[in-house]
């Protein structure tokens, strides 16, 4: 995404969550998982985490980035690079993706596991582009647990990433 954006010019700022009120992001927070303070991911949106899920020093976390660009793009063209950035982890293994709306707003969704300092990990992303009055805004949210835990996880992983909403003006 980032090289598409660079090639038609358009600069993506990170928003943060009293921005996205503007747009009614709605973020779900699903049993055993807590808020983690913002000054400690100053770029993201927000980020939870699960620590009575911790394998091995692992913390199961849901991560959340909104950016605003600096002026719109075609939805549809930006997104297409969506299964890039998780199809280039080390060693990744695509459990499945799709191109299915979200929330009647343009997204892609992409599930897999990979390698990272020899831990298997699972992870889910879902990419929105939010349209709001003369703003644009890319929305992605991400869930990354031990694959060890995908299972007993998985209730909570689809929460979070079903579970998001939009839609207040």
């Amino acid at each position: 995404m980032e090289t598409y954006l660079q090639q038609q010019g358009v600069e993506l700022a990170p928003v943060h969550r009293d921005e996205c009120d503007r747009f009614g992001l709605e973020l779900p927070v699903p049993p055993d998982w807590e808020a983690v303070f913002e000054h400690h991911f100053p770029h993201a949106t927000a980020v939870l985490s699960s620590p009575v899920n911790a394998v091995e020093g692992f913390v199961p976390n849901a991560v959340v980035l909104v950016g605003k660009l600096s002026r719109s793009v075609h939805p549809e063209s930006l997104l297409d690079c969506g299964f890039g950035d998780s199809r280039a982890l080390p060693g990744w293994v695509e459990i499945g993706h799709d191109r299915d709306s979200f929330c009647g707003l343009p997204a892609v969704s992409i599930a897999g596991r990979y390698d990272c300092d020899g831990r298997l990990l699972f992870a889910r992303t879902r990419y929105v582009v939010v349209h709001h009055i003369v703003d644009q805004y890319l929305v992605q949210v991400t869930v990354t647990v031990p694959d060890s835990l995908r299972q007993p996880l998985s209730c909570a992983v689809d929460a979070f990433v079903d579970e998001v909403r939009f839609g207040r003006s």
